[in-house]
């Protein structure tokens, strides 16, 4: 997918939550703990369990992360 602010390639992953953060990430499983390695924190300390999201497109050339939802009912 082409990022609609910058025309760049984005890479495809998931919106995660394991109740301590949320963390865009390039697999499902990991943790949305972003330590060393890949992924992009998003906020730290929140309530609830484990979540994910697909089709999350995250832009490192300007930083932005886009949400394809039309698959979600």
């Amino acid at each position: 997918m082409k990022c609609p602010f910058c025309d760049r390639e984005m890479e495809k992953g998931y919106i995660t939550s394991d109740g301590n953060a949320i963390a865009w990430r390039k697999e499902r499983h990991e943790s949305a703990l972003v330590g060393k390695g890949g992924g992009v924190q998003l906020s730290w300390n929140i309530l609830g369990g484990a979540a994910a999201v697909k089709n999350a497109y995250h832009c490192k050339g300007c930083e932005k992360i886009v949400i394809d939802y039309s698959d979600i009912q």
